[in-house]
């Protein structure tokens, strides 16, 4: 037969023009118009029948030709998934060609597709018998049938016979071994894998199978051997690699996964394996080695261009090694694939947000769907940086102006329309009229959602805040205490309390008992050791003092009053050069003018002083 080798269309199969073809047009084949399930194909079931049998009785290239275009068309119905109607035409080719074995696998495969498992063993077992068991492709399907069918024991007969004959036996060795392990026959699934491997020694897939056989009976150390050895017979062979690692991670033993993943990719010809590479991932991404996962997550998604998923963890990773453009650009790029994603949009928000874009932050954050979760969140952040905007242009101009009335349009409207964030956005609007020293309005504001059910200790403690700086201190006191009365630890409520009563050296002994409690609770909180610095200070005690701010230093370095109050320390002590240090670092830490102008005011002073011949350190 020349099939594949014409594409013929059957309308006048007879009416060729060749000389064997010389019948008259009465013995044409005509080709009818498609009226039931093959209209698709062009043909009636009937006809095609009645064009089968006048085409067997021409024989000759009639018969052949019929054959090849049927062919051409069950293949393509397969192609579609159409099986049933594939099978119709592969029976058709058969009955046309009834000698051409492969034709007949071709349709056993068909009847396999549509569960016709007995047809498909019959035809099956004629054409195996009749290769004198050579024809290995054949073969493995009959096995297969066999073994849907519930019958081992001829699937087996069928899978040895294929060894014995066969001169690549791996996929009946591996299948018939895979029957012996099924049926817990460990001891002939190892001996029939020995001796296959025997013939193909350098072939790592019989170890690597010994090993499965292994690790799913419970014997994981010597699967592991089993993995290691196929390994070694094959570097590249990758799923021994993946069976290592996996043995370790399930020991939780995750340096020896990477270690083993990365030995992998580091021999030749490895580097561009994506299974081993995205384990390799999934672990360092499991064990947060962020820094570590970054040159493996950026290769593999570079293979692997349209995992999402994968770009939007590299983009949280470049974000968290601070770079920020990277992350920026491949944050857009996913989002061109799903634009309406509001966690990519509020992820883009974020990062132009952290570099201090927020035009281009709030632009992205306003896109977030107000059915998302990530809604309030993101009205929150837009807050923030629209209060930023108006304290800027407050220290510019030293007024309000179109930024201020921004922001607090925006908020307002949040507050109608979501409820539920009334303490938040209250919170951020007192914060720029703290800021700003407005502290009166930054009162008022807290003070109408005091009620709210949202309104916690810590909205409470800052409303206690402003109120001292706004000279309410009892009204503070009386705030804050009433914290304390509610949580007796409340760490931060009792270094108010106790650096409120210092400031106005009222209560000393009170203020040095809630300080040394806050200490005790927060040990690892630099403003409340500033507070017990600054009690010793105003109590004398500047060595205890120093030692106390050296703490507050370390835990807080960027604080202008824990700088500025570590200076005065070294004043009082007589070092100068220490003080001058300190007090030259908090003029850089300080954001006002006030601040400024309190520590120049010091610097001033410190200058004026002698250098002793030794300072304390």
């Amino acid at each position: 037969m020349h099939f594949f080798k014409y594409s013929l269309l059957t309308t006048s199969l007879l009416l060729m023009g060749c000389s064997e073809f010389a019948v008259d047009n009465h013995a044409s084949i005509n080709v009818p118009k498609a009226t039931d399930p093959y209209s698709e194909i062009g043909f009636k079931s009937d006809d095609l029948k009645e064009m089968v049998a006048k085409a067997k009785s021409l024989g000759g290239r009639a018969s052949e030709f019929l054959a090849t275009d049927l062919f051409i068309k069950g293949n393509d119905a397969s192609i579609r998934g159409d099986y049933q109607a594939a099978t119709q035409f592969f029976k058709y080719v058969v009955e046309l060609q009834p000698h051409d074995n492969f034709l007949k696998r071709k349709l056993s495969i068909e009847l396999i597709r549509i569960g016709e498992l007995k047809e498909a063993e019959s035809i099956l077992q004629a054409v195996f018998a009749e290769s004198h068991s050579t024809d290995d492709s054949s073969g493995m399907i009959l096995a297969g049938v066999y073994a849907a069918l519930e019958k081992p024991i001829l699937a087996r007969e069928t899978y040895q016979k294929i060894i014995n004959t066969s001169t690549d036996p791996e996929e009946a060795c591996l299948f018939l071994a895979k029957s012996f392990s099924a049926e817990k026959k460990y001891k002939e699934a190892h001996g029939l894998l020995s001796k296959c491997e025997k013939k193909s020694k350098e072939d790592p897939i019989y170890s690597f199978y010994r090993g499965k056989i292994d690790y799913e009976r419970g014997q994981k150390k010597e699967a592991k051997k089993f993995f290691e050895k196929s390994l070694k017979l094959d570097p590249t062979y990758a799923q021994a690699a993946l069976a290592i690692g996996a043995y370790y991670e399930e020991k939780e033993d995750f340096k020896s996964a990477v270690k083993t993943y990365k030995y992998f990719l580091s021999r030749e010809g490895n580097a561009s394996n994506t299974s081993v590479l995205s384990r390799l991932v999934t672990v360092l991404f499991s064990q947060e080695a962020n820094s570590e996962v970054i040159p493996y997550a950026e290769t593999l998604s570079s293979l692997d261009n349209t995992d999402l998923n994968l770009k939007v963890r590299l983009g949280l990773l470049y974000s968290d090694a601070n770079r920020f453009e990277e992350a920026i650009n491949l944050f857009r790029e996913v989002l061109t694939v799903v634009p309406e994603s509001d966690k990519v949009i509020y992820y883009l928000g974020a990062l132009y947000q952290q570099t201090n874009r927020f035009s281009e932050a709030i632009e992205y954050l306003k896109k977030i769907p107000s059915s998302s979760a990530l809604f309030s969140d993101a009205g929150l952040q837009m807050g923030q940086m629209m209060g930023a905007l108006a304290r800027e242009e407050f220290a510019q101009n030293r007024k309000s102006g179109e930024a201020l009335t921004n922001f607090l349009t925006f908020t307002n409207e949040r507050i109608r329309e979501h409820e539920e964030n009334v303490v938040d956005l209250k919170m951020l609007q007192a914060s720029y009229f703290d800021d700003t020293f407005q502290y009166k309005e930054a009162i008022k504001i807290m003070s109408e959602v005091k009620a709210n059910k949202n309104f916690t200790d810590s909205h409470g403690y800052y409303l206690a805040s402003i109120l001292e700086k706004d000279g309410e201190y009892l009204e503070a006191r009386k705030l804050v205490q009433g914290i304390v009365d509610r949580d007796p630890n409340n760490a931060h409520a009792l270094n108010f309390l106790g650096y409120s009563y210092l400031e106005k050296n009222e209560k000393m002994d009170i203020a040095f008992d809630y300080i040394s409690k806050a200490v005790k609770l927060r040990p690892e909180d630099g403003y409340i050791r500033d507070s017990l610095a600054w009690f010793y200070f105003q109590t004398g005690k500047f060595q205890e003092a120093l030692s106390e701010a050296k703490k507050a230093f370390e835990l807080v370095k960027s604080d202008v009053t824990i700088t500025k109050h570590l200076a005065m320390i070294y004043q009082k002590l007589n070092n100068p050069a220490k003080a001058r240090e300190f007090l030259t670092e908090a003029l850089q830490q300080s954001k006002i003018e006030a601040e400024k102008e309190d520590v120049l005011q010091i610097l001033k002073e410190v200058e004026g002083m002698r250098l002793p011949a030794s300072s304390p350190k």
